[in-house]
């Protein structure tokens, strides 16, 4: 239970402190939509190439080497080193961490087996599930090596947790979501963009 505790809190802090410099990263957003409305322009068949994926704003982040596209809604910040926090800017509670790792220089397998851990600590009965449902596991023509878990957490909710290999990267995600009005499917969406920078 004080792992539960544990986490949650530091989840609530983590969202806290990236409200705080909030509207300064969303003027930059907006000079990066203005930029991409540009370049979509200029590149329009490359445009329509992705169309299938997640229609956002590609953001670079600042914290690690690689890029995702954004969707109205959802904001990118650093969390910690090596760290991102993806959450939806209408419920807090709606979060994706992102990991990413040079794939020559990383074992898969413990990675895996992190997140594992991670997501069993979420649920106080440590239940921890593979995901069948291919709705909610990322995919892709680059995406390779998929694992995918999810434990129900007591209040309801869900936390899932992910590891693959994409565009030469080790990528690992850590969802927290809400049983009510689930946004599990957006979060994938994004995740199927994540490309090495």
């Amino acid at each position: 239970m004080k792992k539960v505790i544990s986490i949650l809190s530091v989840l609530l802090l983590t969202l806290l402190i990236a409200a705080c410099g909030s509207s300064e990263k969303e003027t930059s957003n907006d000079d990066q939509v203005t930029d991409s409305t540009n370049n979509s322009e200029a590149n329009g068949s490359e445009e329509k190439e992705n169309s299938s994926e997640a229609t956002g704003t590609s953001v670079d982040s600042d914290n690690q080497e690689y890029s995702i596209s954004v969707l109205d809604g959802y904001e990118l910040t650093a969390e910690e080193p090596n760290k991102d926090l993806l959450f939806n800017k209408e419920n807090e509670e709606q979060s994706m961490r992102i990991e990413v790792y040079n794939a020559s220089e990383v074992n898969m397998a413990d990675v895996t087996n992190e997140l594992v851990e991670t997501v069993k600590a979420s649920n106080s009965e440590g239940n921890v599930t593979e995901i069948t449902d291919n709705s909610i596991v990322p995919s892709g023509k680059q995406i390779e090596d998929v694992k995918s878990y999810k434990a129900e957490i007591p209040d309801g909710n869900n936390v899932y947790g992910y590891t693959f290999l994409q565009d030469g990267l080790g990528v690992k995600l850590t969802v927290f979501d809400t049983a009510e009005s689930p946004a599990i499917e957006d979060f994938i969406k994004m995740a199927n963009t994540i490309k090495i920078n």
